[in-house]
């Protein structure tokens, strides 16, 4: 198993490679779909113990992610997802869930952590801020700077030993609540909205745009093909304003 400190030192390093420095936030579902080649990221609500699944083959990489998490949760998915696409030889399906965590887990948990928050950043966060003991308003006002679900920022702070595993249980509950009495957006820790809950992104929707217009596939095969992505609103022309949220 790679040592936490490894998972860092890769995490970092790909930041580099994408022209990011170690302290800047990052909106990972933007830059992975622009530094990330053959790519598809595919939304679904699965059962609640399934954070995600991915798989790869020669040309393609494809994630799975579940959409019934939190938009923070879904992001350290992704980063997840990616640990396992990038650093590991698996060219099968790989389901990660809670029932299945084992040491290629751990790693890619500590290197999604690391990658969304820097060892260095976390660091000059706690400078910047004087924080000389983590509350729960400036663990909430931190996990929102670098958009990372609550119960990642709670276990990046245990492992580092800011906080003990008292205040790690103590710290879990009522994020929602007192998120809004900070005056803060809830977007963090909700589920994707209705009209996103089955959607996808990346490589597959412009391929079939592509095969379409070279003719090497019917108009009907293509409205096909993007409904099977659960992309509707590409076949009918649909707008944001067109869904009706519940």
């Amino acid at each position: 198993m790679k040592h936490y400190y490894e998972t860092n030192e890769l995490a970092e390093d790909l930041r580099r490679k994408w022209g990011i420095d170690n302290y800047t936030p990052i909106d990972i579902f933007s830059i992975i779909g622009e530094k990330i080649n053959n790519l598809t990221l595919i939304f679904l609500p699965l059962e609640s113990e399934i954070s995600g699944c991915c798989s790869k083959n020669d040309k393609d990489l494809l994630i799975l992610i579940n959409s019934n998490h939190s938009k923070g949760r879904q992001n350290f998915t992704l980063a997840h997802e990616l640990y396992h696409l990038k650093f590991e030889e698996n060219e099968k399906w790989l389901v990660c869930s809670d029932e299945k965590y084992n040491d290629s887990e751990k790693e890619a948990d500590n290197f999604a952590s690391s990658l969304l928050m820097p060892k260095c950043a976390l660091k000059e966060y706690i400078e910047k801020n004087n924080i000389e003991k983590w509350s729960l308003e400036n663990i909430l006002k931190c996990e929102q700077f670098f958009q990372i679900s609550h119960i990642s920022m709670l276990c990046r702070l245990r492992k580092e030993k800011y906080i003990s595993y008292d205040e790690f249980k103590r710290y879990r509950h009522n994020i929602k609540r007192e998120a809004t009495k900070l005056g803060f957006s809830t977007e963090l820790y909700e589920p994707s909205i209705k009209s996103k809950k089955y959607f996808s992104l990346g490589t597959y929707i412009p391929l079939t745009e592509k095969a379409f217009n070279n003719n090497k596939i019917s108009i009907g095969k293509k409205e096909e093909l993007l409904l099977d992505v659960f992309r509707s609103d590409i076949v009918y022309n649909l707008n944001e304003d067109d869904f009706i949220e519940e």
